[in-house]
């Protein structure tokens, strides 16, 4: 499995992707932005801080013939702002996101919850499947005012994209969160 099937959970599990806006925190190339799209989403914001993946995610958008529904931004995700006044009250906002797993620096992953408390109605993110973290995102998660709807084991398969990656590809053991409101 990869993480895209964040987005096969999401939309064909909890019918949280169609007629949506869809934002992707660390969209990176845009897997995860394309899957929504194909999911009809009503629009995608993808959100990375890395100029050379963005390019990327540009490039595939614009090949797949999907510019009108994803909008790629190459900014860091805690200086990214969004407000849903603009927004009718009907459309839903849905967050991905497969954020960094805290392991090259701790932490990392709580400014993309953080972020996506702001403005989501339902948020998917991928974390490693261990006990401590698990006690930890719930922690979290219930003191932000949120709760865990769901969760959903699996391996993903994760290939080697940055230079601290030892290896080509590794299986590593995680957990889709479905984040709700309290």
């Amino acid at each position: 499995m990869s993480a895209a099937d964040i987005i096969y959970f999401a939309g064909f599990e909890f019918n949280d992707i169609n007629n949506n806006l869809i934002i992707d925190l660390g969209s990176g190339t845009g897997r995860l932005s394309i899957a929504s799209a194909y999911l009809r989403a009503n629009q995608v914001i993808g959100i990375d801080f890395d100029w050379s993946a963005i390019k990327i995610f540009k490039q595939n958008i614009s090949d797949l013939g999907l510019n009108h529904l994803i909008n790629p931004i190459c900014t860091n995700v805690s200086n990214f702002e969004f407000s849903k006044k603009m927004l009718p009250d009907s459309l839903k906002i849905t967050t991905i996101m497969n954020p960094p797993f805290g392991v090259q620096k701790k932490t990392a992953d709580r400014a993309f919850l953080l972020k996506a408390f702001n403005f989501s109605d339902t948020i998917y993110t991928i974390h490693l499947n261990n006990e401590k973290v698990d006690e930890f995102l719930s922690k979290f998660i219930s003191k932000n005012g949120w709760k865990i709807n769901y969760t959903f084991p699996f391996k993903m398969i994760l290939e080697k994209t940055f230079p601290f990656h030892s290896q080509k590809k590794k299986d590593i053991n995680v957990k889709i969160y479905r984040i709700t409101k309290k």
